[in-house]
């Protein structure tokens, strides 16, 4: 995992590669760059997947900016809260 003094640093890099934006400052807000629900949720994927901590979708909906949702990646980092496998479905209930 990344120290957690880097986690500021990959949380803007991984904004910035979803919104297609140049720059992040800690005061920008990741639905006032202009983002939405799918690039939400492919987010806080490749956050999960990058820094292997159970960052959620709830972090950052309710995180204002984006110095506030480094503060909840960084508490889930340090209680040690590691990322849980994404379980995929392949098929309907019942098909084959």
């Amino acid at each position: 995992m990344t120290a957690t003094t880097d986690i500021e640093g990959v949380v803007a890099e991984v904004w910035a590669d979803v919104l297609g934006v140049e720059r992040v400052a800690p005061t920008d807000g990741f639905f006032a760059l202009g983002g939405y629900s799918q690039q939400a949720v492919r987010t806080v994927h490749l956050l999960r997947d990058r820094l292997g901590v159970a960052v959620t979708l709830r972090d950052l909906m309710s995180a204002g900016t984006l110095a506030d949702f480094t503060a909840a990646v960084r508490a889930r980092a340090e209680a040690g809260a590691p990322a849980r496998p994404v379980v995929r479905l392949t098929g309907r209930r019942g098909t084959r």
